[in-house]
């Protein structure tokens, strides 16, 4: 468990100076995730790319970026992100099905390693860009290997049929057509299967054909440079991230040796493992049969357990009274609105607070003001006894400060 980054003594002084419902991020458990990842994968010299939408955070951004890693960014908001937060240029990739021209013209000012486009009609839309701004734009193309990763429906992405990349037959004339641009250099290939995936089967499998799509391409004389394998290595809620190591046979075993630079995006298994959120106690009550407890998180705030059916573990902060099962809920309008359901739980007096494990991705950033209800605060653990706000809470103000 992740206990022994939150510590119970320490998560009641945050509580009680930064308010609840409050994020709770650790550092040591962050860097914790990219130390095991640059262990596994020593012998391949990969560039880790952090995918920035498992996280955001300025603060954790920083210590990715300190660490030697890129950003994997998916919108020009997040590639604004990067840059603030210390990531190098020339380590950042540009990825996501629907990038808008002003998007594309501000990765290429920007000189970023380059562009992952997912269409045709993207790639001309760069090209038009690029020879507007008179450069040659780095392209990579998200490849749609048709490999089933046995996840979620909502986050797998690597079969046919799915919104994202191209398949390989339209990804032989894209490369052909890049490769024949005054405007377009055609530089790396990319897959990205889903989030959770917790075997390294599907990635040798995707590997292997992505491995075989680059060779046929250089037999054609179009020679790339980074093999980009995507993120989404499995964390289960409430657990470490597990030993990457046969992600790492499995993908080195296809391309060590060929030459071409590896590039992975981890995310939620960096961040998910390094973050909780803090709620306080509401009030109890009883419908029928079930227990509730209400709590002043909601689903605004950890969208998870409603959108995925995640099951983030949950604990009572300090002592409780009779042990029974509980739907833990918010203030939030909507029957969908829980935290956790059927959890056994010593029964908690008002005002107590409640951890919940495994928040760190997907969490503050898919938050929304729902119900006009301020998004939380954010801290980061950085010592047995030390921490510091990174995000104020949000105030009514904030709620009409765009308002015109």
């Amino acid at each position: 468990m992740l206990g022994k980054y939150f510590k119970h003594s320490l998560l009641k002084k945050i509580a009680n100076r930064a308010g609840t419902p409050v994020y709770v991020y650790s550092a040591p458990a962050f860097l914790k995730q990219i130390s095991t990842y640059k262990k596994a994968f020593k012998g391949l010299d990969p560039l880790f790319c952090y995918a920035m939408k498992a996280n955001s955070s300025g603060a954790l951004c920083a210590l990715a970026a300190k660490a030697g890693w890129g950003a994997d960014v998916v919108s020009g908001g997040e590639l604004y992100r990067a840059l603030k937060a210390g990531f190098k240029p020339g380590n950042i990739i540009f990825s996501g099905v629907g990038k808008t021209p002003a998007e594309l013209e501000y990765a290429l000012k920007t000189g970023i390693m380059f562009i992952n486009a997912e269409s045709m009609e993207e790639v001309l839309e760069l090209e038009r860009v690029a020879a507007r701004l008179k450069v040659r734009a780095p392209l990579s193309l998200r490849i749609n290997p048709d490999v089933d990763p046995h996840t979620h429906k909502f986050i797998s992405t690597g079969r046919l049929g799915s919104k994202f990349g191209v398949s390989f037959e339209e990804a032989l004339k894209i490369y052909m057509y890049a490769a024949e641009s005054a405007h377009l250099n055609p530089v790396g290939a990319q897959f990205h299967i889903g989030s959770q995936v917790h075997k390294a089967g599907p990635y040798a499998l995707a590997a292997g054909r992505l491995a075989a799509f680059i060779v046929k391409l250089a037999s054609r004389g179009v020679n790339l440079k980074y093999a980009d394998v995507g993120g989404g290595w499995g964390v289960k809620e409430g657990d470490e991230m597990p030993d990457p190591a046969a992600l790492a046979k499995a993908v080195g075993s296809v391309f060590a040796g060929t030459g071409l630079k590896l590039v992975l995006e981890p995310g939620r298994s960096v961040a998910a493992p390094a973050g909780l959120l803090l709620t306080a106690v509401i009030y109890r009550k009883q419908s029928g049969k079930k227990n509730f407890i209400v709590a002043d998180a909601a689903m605004n705030d950890l969208v998870r357990p409603a959108l995925y059916g995640a099951k983030h573990p949950v604990a009572l902060i300090g002592p409780g009274g009779e042990e029974k099962v509980f739907d833990l809920v918010g203030p939030v309008c909507e029957s969908g609105d829980f935290l956790a359901q059927g959890v056994r739980l010593p029964e908690p007096a008002a005002g107590q607070l409640i951890a919940i494990y495994s928040a760190g991705a997907y969490g503050f950033s898919m938050s929304s003001q729902y119900n006009s209800r301020p998004r939380a605060a954010e801290v980061l653990i950085t010592g047995p006894t030390s921490w510091r706000l990174i995000r104020r809470r949000e105030t009514y103000k904030d709620l009409t400060a765009c308002e015109i």
